[in-house]
């Protein structure tokens, strides 16, 4: 065989396979004809991308004999391609379909590197079957983006990609980096991970620039510190969370990634501010972002929920709390896609990006028809909005959510909610798509 396919796993020829090494006693005392016939039906459609598929099989084997040879280590993938090599039929259409991949090759769309299909990650054409949306490199580097994927971030990242060795000058320091050795270089405050591609989109931000806003800064005096924060606080518009990370994602041009950047490189961490102040609350009291605590307003009272995020009502903390029990992982304050307007909550688990508001004050014709206009953009960017009334059972709601991690973007129920202004023509839009 050639060198493109004696070091793939979609062959016979990968770990021993034609030296049956996976042979599997506990399996062989389960193994029934009809599940060879399985194996011929698994080459018949997959072949050669067996491995890929290979635990179908095995879950078959596990509901019918109460095993669990599906979860247990990748040998156990190996021995249905051992069956598939053993059995003359199987082994002559295997060998068949690698040969005819052999010349299979795969231009990325988005990096336009060309790769042999032989060599793609299994869990890749699992995901997407033998025509991917990227490559290897993209898989990982990439798709993160999809959850707010456009024509504009599609090209930005098609140019990185193609020019990771490029040279460029760092728009704080004036160093020149390329990216190349920092592809898949990563920081955090804790939680959610940045990676330094994301602000290079936009501005050209070098790794020693990008690793310093993650430092917890000491440098000058409290006031100083507390300054800083106060700067992010005009900065982005809104009262802080601990959520750090999500700050970057707020922001597409150049100067406001600099001058983020910029203002965390001199910023104690979350943490930090907390270890110094007492908590991130008493520092944003005694910072003067929040200077009565909790504070009251025209409408509802400001507070924080027990991860951190700035809530506008007491009924906005209780779900944010109650999302944060029911371990849903949850940003708050998204922004929804091309204008300025903003969703209560985004939950992440499930196929279509989907954003909750708790409409409280629908009784207002002017609050009532920015919510109509937060349901139409939602509906033409498929995003699912689930609109919640004060008298919803949001609860049930969630949870509904949760356990259905409903798939397609439109959410005809939940826009029913909205507005009784809004109800006949949402309905009508929600139809043509």
């Amino acid at each position: 065989m050639s060198n493109v396919t004696d070091k793939s796993c979609y062959t016979p020829f990968w770990a021993g396979i034609q030296n049956n090494w996976y042979k599997n006693i506990a399996l062989d005392a389960v193994w029934k004809p009809e599940y060879d016939k399985l194996v011929e039906e698994l080459v018949d459609r997959r072949a050669p991308y067996i491995y890929p598929f290979a635990r179908d099989v095995l879950s078959v084997v596990d509901r019918e004999n109460n095993t669990s040879f599906a979860s247990e280590n990748q040998n156990c993938g190996y021995y249905i391609l051992t069956r598939a090599y053993q059995m003359p039929q199987t082994r002559q259409k295997w060998l068949d379909a690698v040969k005819r991949e052999e010349t299979h090759v795969h231009v990325c769309p988005i990096c336009k590197t060309q790769n042999h299909l032989l060599h793609f990650h299994p869990d890749i054409l699992r995901e997407y079957g033998t025509n991917p949306p990227w490559c290897r490199t993209c898989n990982y580097v990439v798709r993160r983006y999809t959850k707010f994927w456009n024509e504009d971030t599609k090209q930005r990242l098609g140019a990185i990609m193609t020019h990771l060795g490029e040279a460029r000058p760092c728009d704080i320091c004036g160093t020149s980096f390329s990216l190349a050795e920092h592809i898949f270089t990563y920081y955090s405050f804790g939680s959610k991970a940045v990676d330094l591609l994301y602000p290079n989109l936009f501005a050209n931000i070098c790794s020693d620039c990008f690793a310093k806003a993650f430092v917890d800064y000491k440098g000058g005096s409290p006031r100083e510190r507390l300054t800083a924060l106060y700067e992010l606080f005009l900065l982005v518009e809104k009262v802080p969370t601990q959520d750090f990370e999500n700050l970057f994602y707020l922001y597409r041009d150049k100067e406001s990634i600099v001058k983020l950047v910029s203002l965390l490189q001199r910023m104690r961490t979350p943490s930090g501010y907390a270890d110094e102040f007492g908590s991130f609350f008493a520092a944003l009291v005694k910072s003067g972002v929040l200077p009565e605590g909790s504070k009251k307003m025209v409408i509802g009272t400001m507070t924080l929920s027990k991860d951190g995020h700035l809530c506008l009502s007491l009924p906005e903390k209780e779900i944010d709390d109650f999302l944060l029990t029911e371990g849903i992982a949850h940003d708050k304050e998204v922004s929804y896609p091309g204008c300025a307007f903003r969703a209560d909550w985004e939950l992440f688990g499930s196929n279509a990006r989907t954003f909750v508001e708790y409409f409280g004050l629908m009784s207002n014709p002017d609050y009532a028809a920015k919510a109509k206009v937060k349901t139409e953009i939602a509906l033409a960017a498929g995003i699912e909005l689930i609109a919640m009334l004060p008298g919803t059972d949001w609860k049930a709601v969630i949870l509904n959510w949760k356990k259905n991690k409903v798939d397609g973007g439109k959410c005809l129920d939940a826009l029913r909610q909205v507005s009784p202004f809004a109800k006949a023509d949402l309905e009508g839009k929600a139809k043509k798509q």
